[in-house]
């Protein structure tokens, strides 16, 4: 099995892949469009050979976002940190596969998505106990926006999905009030913890909380 790359115009190539049919032995050509470098080009070349001989190769036109999410992750790999990669792995098969992955990846839409999104938060746990945080929903769609990007600058879509998605698409995090003790109460907590080995860092840290208070309002008088 061989391949090539044929530059379109600047930063616009064809890759073509020479197969062979199993059934008649005859050898016929498949074409890629991608957009990039020269060298990540060939890249790409190289890895679309090496599918084709493991068998995991599929057309872009048959690929669904489950198999585009998972190839997507294969180019990122040697991109990020082993602990970014893994949770970026976490967000795109174990919770955004589950419900979106069987949709072509070329008919996707943004209602799907955002309909996705709600889903996630009603029913979202893996474990069935309820819905996934705003927050982490959050997470996932910063990995599919940056998928799907992906798929843009690989032609393999003309536009991002995502970004026709407005913020009230998507699930609203609450930002909950941070509870401050007042000064009868900061009292009580250093006094518990009087002979133990918190008492100093939280005395000092209660001591700069006054001083900054006192500054705060003294600019502010």
């Amino acid at each position: 099995m061989k391949g090539s790359i044929r530059e379109r115009s600047p930063g616009h190539w064809a890759i073509i892949l020479d197969i062979r049919d199993p059934a008649t032995g005859k050898r016929r050509r498949k074409w890629h469009s991608f957009k990039g470098t020269k060298r990540v080009a060939q890249i790409e070349c190289a890895k679309l050979i090496a599918e084709m001989q493991r068998g995991s190769y599929v057309e872009p036109a048959k690929l669904n976002v489950g198999q585009y999410l998972e190839r997507w992750l294969a180019f990122k790999k040697p991109n990020v940190s082993p602990r970014t990669y893994e949770r970026y792995q976490e967000l795109a098969l174990k919770n955004l596969a589950p419900l979106l992955g069987e949709i072509m990846l070329t008919r996707l839409q943004p209602i799907q998505i955002s309909e996705a999104y709600a889903k996630a938060v009603e029913a979202g746990n893996r474990k069935g106990r309820g819905g996934l945080s705003p927050r982490t929903v959050q997470h996932m769609h910063r990995v599919l926006r940056q998928a799907l990007e992906q798929a843009v600058k690989w032609n393999m879509l003309v536009r991002n999905p995502c970004s026709l998605l407005e913020k009230k698409d998507r699930p609203k995090i609450e930002k909950k009030p941070v509870a401050v003790l007042d000064a009868g109460e900061t009292m009580k907590l250093l006094e518990a913890a009087r002979g133990s080995r918190w008492f100093v860092p939280m005395l000092l840290g209660s001591m700069c909380g006054m001083r900054c208070g006192g500054n705060r309002r003294t600019n502010m008088e």
